[in-house]
């Protein structure tokens, strides 16, 4: 715990939590979000293509999905740890807290294993969806479905 304490008492974190400038937490939170939707976003968009939404959309065109998932992940991780800096102490007890980064965890390990099996491999792409792939992106929706939950949690959870 001295260190979720020493972690909330920094500068940074009192900044965060405190200045009344628009840079400060407001931006931050937007940020989050923003990085949020750009994650969640795209593998929604792919999970749902691969269960038979927008079969018009080639499966290669969602090649480049990668670059966003990354970038979204990092504006998250980035914001995240700036935002958990502001109540370190009570966000590090929260199981809520500790769900939200076990989903997200699962999450992307099945975002990778439907990268391995489908937009890594041609002849996948050029195959009818497997029922295994299928099960993964419900798997997916799921696992990103209850880290949005938990993380809005957090703040209402005490």
């Amino acid at each position: 715990m001295e260190f979720f304490s020493w972690l909330q008492d920094t500068p940074f974190a009192h900044w965060v939590a405190s200045d009344p400038s628009l840079l400060a937490y407001p931006t931050i939170l937007t940020l989050h979000t923003v990085g949020m939707a750009i994650v969640v976003g795209t593998c929604v968009v792919m999970d749902l293509r691969l269960l038979g939404v927008g079969e018009g959309v080639p499966l290669p065109a969602l090649q480049g999905a990668p670059r966003l998932v990354w970038t979204g992940f990092l504006i998250n991780a980035a914001t995240g740890l700036a935002l958990f800096t502001t109540d370190a102490e009570h966000k590090s007890t929260q199981t809520v807290f500790f769900v939200k980064l076990a989903l997200i965890f699962l999450a992307l390990i099945v975002y990778g294993r439907i990268r391995t099996l489908v937009f890594r491999n041609p002849a996948a792409m050029a195959a009818p969806i497997t029922s295994g792939v299928k099960a993964l992106a419900v798997l997916s929706l799921m696992l990103w479905t209850g880290a949005t939950i938990a993380g809005r949690l957090m703040a209402y959870l005490l």
